[in-house]
């Protein structure tokens, strides 16, 4: 009696385990698609709440808003913002027809800025040079 696996046996098992690799990973190749993603999306986040913060710290007058208008930054004839390995543009869309002013921030991928933008952020301003004027509170 011969003691061992058969040539038979072998194969199967090996066909067996493959049949159980490929879901492994795909399910691992997937993982890391979602965690790039998940990178570009947080840093578009930040990009985009640093913007925001960045025209709200303006403190300009609704006026001079309308007068700046829609911008990227960095400007489109200057280098994009490199992060991570990638580089991004931010958008910012200032819509003068509206009161208080709706002022949206978009942030792009370097090559696609006629894309859907990989994060937006909205936030409305108003002109509050009127209480300065009457506080006396200094520019």
């Amino acid at each position: 009696m011969r003691r061992g696996f058969t040539y038979t046996e072998v194969l199967i098992t090996l066909a067996v385990l493959a049949i159980l690799f490929v879901p492994m990973m795909q399910l691992f190749s997937r993982t890391l698609v979602s965690s790039s993603v998940t990178g570009d999306s947080m840093t578009a986040l930040n990009l985009a709440k640093w913007q925001m913060e960045r025209v709200k710290n303006l403190n300009y007058d609704t006026s001079r808003f309308k007068e700046i208008g829609s911008t990227y930054v960095p400007p489109l004839d200057e280098p994009a913002i490199e992060l991570n390995g990638k580089k991004y543009r931010v958008y910012t869309d200032i819509d003068t027809a509206s009161e208080p002013l709706k002022v949206q921030v978009s942030v792009f991928l370097e090559g696609r800025l006629k894309d859907k933008p990989i994060v937006e952020l909205v936030t409305l301003l108003e002109d509050m040079t009127w209480i300065k004027g009457q506080t006396g509170l200094a520019n």
